[in-house]
């Protein structure tokens, strides 16, 4: 399923044989998975992916400076990050368009009472939140049908695609920041 992830620095291509390092391996030491750019780092190395550009050590210190110039750029002076908006405590709100992980599924559904709605499904992680009703999820089930667990309405797999999605929706709304309900991971 994650074949073809470029995301993943580690994939499929070029592995070697037993003995050998994998061709990218040593770039995953470059990057520090508890930096709090992670994220952006890993959205710069999916875009020069993206672009054709091929990673190499120089490229993957490039993405490196440039997750973490995007990161300084949505932390406030005060040292909070770029959030987004707080969910009111048990009221109805706007709807919104819920990105939420289980696994290595992703559920993208809707909602106008967020709380409610996360104590019913009990996702590990909400990912991101995005303005937005009924006509707005439709159209990410059919932006990523090809990505749909089969048998499953709301459930995708998460592929870069999705992925890309996520970090996209992150960047522009906001990380959300609610104390939901979630199981304890």
């Amino acid at each position: 399923m994650y074949e073809n992830n470029r995301l993943h620095l580690w994939g499929g291509e070029g592995m070697g044989h037993v003995g050998e390092a994998a061709p990218t391996a040593h770039f995953a030491d470059l990057i520090d998975n508890t930096d709090p750019a992670f994220t952006q780092i890993m959205q710069a190395i999916l875009r020069f992916t993206k672009a054709g550009v091929e990673l190499t050590e120089e490229m993957v210190t490039a993405a490196v400076k440039l997750g973490q110039l995007e990161h300084r750029r949505w932390t406030m002076a005060d040292g909070n990050s770029f959030r987004a908006d707080r969910v009111p405590a048990n009221s109805r709100h706007n709807p919104v368009v819920y990105y939420a992980r289980r696994g290595a599924l992703i559920k993208i559904g809707t909602t106008t009472d967020l709380r409610r709605r996360m104590r019913e499904i009990l996702p590990e992680e909400l990912l991101a939140l995005e303005p937005g009703s009924i006509g707005i999820e439709n159209d990410r089930h059919r932006q990523f049908s090809a990505l749909r667990v089969p048998g499953q309405r709301e459930w995708f797999h998460a592929g870069p695609v999705l992925q890309e999605h996520v970090l996209d929706m992150r960047a522009t709304h906001g990380v959300p920041d609610q104390p939901l309900p979630t199981l304890p991971v």
